[in-house]
């Protein structure tokens, strides 16, 4: 069995480790902050997970991180993947929304057609505008995401994997018997196989190696307070929702922090891991603001809880799964923000593979590095 690596305690890398040290692998998880921290991109209460996507390929692949999803509830023993259903409306003429009914019947996922009367019959806290139809999907939700990191690595650590917080890597040396990781302050750990998942951090730690043509931005998303109910924003009575017109997005109200969640899946201005502004401006909420205001009548503009994030993202918005170029001893994930957690789990499992000289079974030729050329 192979002594393996894995940078970066986030949803991949503790997915990734989790199936490696089932497997047998003496595996180190090297994290330069606490797990679950809240600096990067895989800490908070919700995430969605939907099959619901224009692309064919992301739907394809949503049908079998699934099933993963599903293992690792049972395995952690608490819930972790919350079935709401998904709303996902826009103009009705929209082409996102053609896109996503083919995507949908292609792939044989079950979803219903719901225009504004249907959906205020259904969800009577959410109003569609007139013109706009939705998909509902009632098989999507959210995940608890900082509990699925969490559950993944008290699983790695059960089979035997051990986590090396607070260890911030220097530098990454290739050697003829070894990758290793030289950490601050000197430290040197040596591994045969290396798997790089460390978010806004992994074109830093790589581009001695290659140019990834990653952008990390700031963003924010917001919980409102209601002044309806809350009951009826909440699990089992209100879903997530997307607009696919203005990349609006939210959540129903879920147990664990206050208020009802909504943000902009907009990516923000450009920023450095350790240099973003983590301070929250009128202007950054006035757009959930709108949003709510169009969409959700039963929030009030108070907001409740506020937080700061940060996306990775690659030009063309598909997620970055190769090897090093030149260096096949090393794995490396990212760009997955804007909606990357619902495949952590899959990706992870790829990783694991990968790191091992298996085969996998999809082709993800579309996340090499060729398209960058």
């Amino acid at each position: 069995m192979a002594r393996i690596a894995v940078l970066g305690a986030g949803g991949v890398g503790s997915a990734a480790a989790r199936f490696l040290a089932r497997e047998g692998h003496a595996v180190t998880v090297v994290e330069q902050f606490v797990p679950d921290h809240d600096r990067g991109s895989s800490y908070g209460t919700s995430r969605i997970i939907r099959k619901t996507y224009a692309d064919g390929l992301y739907t394809a692949l949503m049908g079998a991180a699934y099933p993963l999803w599903d293992e690792l509830e049972r395995e952690a023993g608490e819930p972790l993947f919350l079935r709401t259903g998904g709303l996902f409306f826009g103009p009705s003429e929209h082409p996102e929304m053609a896109a996503i009914r083919k995507a949908l019947g292609d792939h044989r996922v079950p979803f219903e057609e719901l225009d504004p009367a249907a959906c205020a019959r259904r969800f009577p806290e959410f109003r569609l505008l007139p013109g706009e139809s939705a998909v509902f999907e009632p098989e999507a939700g959210f995940l608890r995401a900082s509990a699925c990191v969490r559950a993944n690595l008290r699983l790695a650590e059960a089979h035997g994997a051990q986590v090396r917080a607070g260890a911030r890597v220097v530098s990454i040396e290739p050697r003829a018997d070894s990758v290793a990781l030289v950490l601050e302050g000197g430290e040197v750990l040596g591994f045969d196989r290396l798997i790089v998942s460390a978010g806004p951090w992994t074109a830093r730690l790589l581009s001695r190696f290659v140019s990834l043509p990653f952008t990390v931005t700031r963003q924010v998303y917001c919980h409102f307070e209601s002044v309806a109910p809350l009951a009826g924003f909440g699990v089992g009575r209100f879903p997530v929702w997307i607009d696919f017109a203005t990349n609006f997005y939210g959540f129903p109200h879920d147990g664990e922090a206050p208020g009802v969640k909504v943000a902009w899946h907009e990516p923000g201005a450009p920023t450095e891991p350790e240099r973003v502004d983590r301070s929250i401006h009128e202007e950054d909420r006035e757009p959930l603001r709108r949003a709510c205001a169009a969409h959700l009548p039963g929030l009030s503009p108070r907001v409740v809880l506020e937080k700061v994030c940060l996306y990775t993202m690659t030009p063309d918005h598909d997620f970055v799964v190769t090897s090093l170029p030149g260096e096949p001893r090393v794995t490396v994930l990212g760009g997955l923000s804007g909606h990357g957690f619902k495949f952590t789990v899959l990706l992870g499992r790829i990783a694991a593979w990968m790191a091992t000289d298996q085969r996998v079974p999809w082709d993800v030729s579309r996340w090499s590095l060729v398209r960058q050329a």
